[in-house]
């Protein structure tokens, strides 16, 4: 992409962190820039002059939509984050909806005539059999991604980067293809709370939320033993990176990170003095339990500078310098909002990082269902019934709940008497046959209230699961 030859560029994940940079920068080099992205809005303020479609890339429709009379795709859109989200347990979803995303994209640029595709790729694609068990730096150049057995990338995350750069390849006749390998990006506007960041956010958090605490000794909350090795690129070194890469001729992988390595335990010594906090008043609690990665990375970048000529301008501590004051100026944005005890419970919960769990990110609907076996002939009538109501609600919600990228899910309660000794079986409620027809027909999330309200008070009983669901914050389906 010659910068004096203005184009009209699609950014997935606009609003994103890497993307909302980068639109920033083609906006003011005067490209006409299209935004599309699952959120409405930009969690950082940098977008300007650009189209907003707001949507869902799992949809084939809104891809072709979105690709309409465009000429170079950014593709930065992604089910992603540090490792609190892209650990094991995510696996499937992070590779399912990411892949599914990743090949409607690019059907629809190749059905609209899209001419340049760059696609966000990671040094997760690279083995963990390079990067585990060492304790020295471990410098991964583009070509280590291929080895001479099946690939061992850094989980399904790693492997469904590493496939689509294979897709590409089928398509490198009709797309001009730019592949770029990020190495932890990280600077002002990235996720900084709530499971998704990465260890510099996550550091430069926590210490800036215990020196607004106030409270001495601290214990500064690190997954692993710390002796994790890492590079970090800044955020304005990797848009420049990504802007030469578009001008480039270059078709093969690139790696845009930094070769400034430093342990966990040496990251935290920087968030530490950004945050002005006093060295000897501050110890390290290193959780064992947390997922942590690969045991050393780093970037080789001889490739990067060889054809493109970049290297990282900003070092480590500057960029940590930089991301700090603009953490601590969130930090004191929600705090504002907050009386006291808010203010306290808010710097608490600051101080420790989470573990997403895509799953449980789900929408979940819940259907409440007083059931009986009393009042008809046979009391099995209420079980045959139950059958057919739960096969109407397999057939009605299976096209929502596959519908990729948006995790919907519903969870039956059934409250039942606790003197109906049919469905409950005697005095054993693992025995419970309601619960066994429902799990049986392929609806496992059950849970079974067990009420003493008079008989007929069927009214007393919705009120039980309304207000057993209130305290849950489901959202009911009668």
């Amino acid at each position: 992409m010659d910068s004096t030859l203005k184009t009209f560029i699609l950014v997935t994940g606009g609003h994103g962190f890497i993307g909302g940079h980068v639109v920033k920068t083609l906006t003011n080099q005067g490209h006409r820039v299209r935004i599309a992205d699952i959120a409405p809005q930009s969690h950082q303020p940098l977008i300007c002059n650009a189209d907003i479609c707001v949507g869902n890339l799992c949809d084939p429709a809104f891809c072709s939509q979105v690709v309409r009379d465009v000429h170079t795709v950014l593709h930065f859109a992604a089910t992603m984050g540090g490792m609190g989200a892209i650990h094991a347990a995510n696996d499937f979803i992070i590779y399912q909806e990411n892949h599914t995303m990743t090949l409607n994209l690019l059907k629809a640029c190749k059905d609209a005539g899209v001419k340049k595709f760059l696609w966000a790729s990671s040094a997760c694609v690279y083995p963990e059999t390079f990067q585990d068990g060492s304790t020295s730096d471990v410098s991964l150049k583009e070509s280590d991604a291929r080895g001479k057995g099946p690939p061992t990338p850094q989980g399904l995350y790693g492997l469904q980067k590493l496939h689509i750069e294979d897709v590409l390849h089928q398509f490198s006749n009709t797309l001009d293809i730019r592949i770029a390998r990020f190495h932890n990006i990280y600077g002002p506007g990235g996720s900084w709370f709530g499971g998704k960041e990465k260890a510099p956010a996550a550091l430069l958090r926590k210490a800036f939320a215990a020196k607004l605490a106030g409270v001495s000794p601290i214990e500064l909350e690190i997954w692993g033993d710390g002796k994790q090795r890492r590079s970090f690129c800044y955020i304005d070194d990797a848009v420049d990176a990504i802007i030469l890469l578009l001008q480039s001729s270059c078709t093969d992988p690139v790696n845009i990170g930094s070769e400034e390595s430093v342990t966990i335990n040496e990251l935290a010594d920087i968030a530490v003095r950004c945050a002005q906090l006093d060295t000897e008043h501050v110890c390290y609690n290193h959780l064992s339990d947390k997922p942590v990665g690969v045991q050393a990375r780093n970037s080789n970048n001889d490739f990067v500078k060889r054809v493109l000529n970049w290297s990282p301008k900003f070092s480590l501590e500057q960029g940590m310098h930089c991301t700090g004051e603009w953490i601590r100026a969130e930090i004191e944005k929600v705090l504002v909002q907050d009386d006291t005890a808010g203010r306290i419970q808010a710097l608490g919960r600051f101080q420790r990082s989470d573990v997403v769990m895509l799953s449980e990110e789900a929408i979940t609907f819940a259907i409440l269902l007083p059931i009986t076996s009393r009042g008809s002939n046979d009391p099995n009538d209420c079980l045959e019934n139950l059958k057919q109501f739960a096969r109407s609600i397999i057939l009605t919600t299976q096209d929502d709940l596959n519908r990729l990228g948006q995790r919907f899910r519903y969870r039956v309660y059934l409250a039942i008497d606790e003197d109906d000794f049919f469905l409950l079986g005697p005095g054993d409620i693992a025995q419970n046959q309601a619960e066994l027809v429902l799990q049986s027909l392929g609806i496992p999330d059950v849970t079974s209230l067990i009420c003493d309200e008079p008989r007929g008070a069927v009214c007393n009983l919705w009120r039980i699961c309304a207000r057993r669901l209130g305290k849950m914050g489901a959202i009911t389906l009668h």
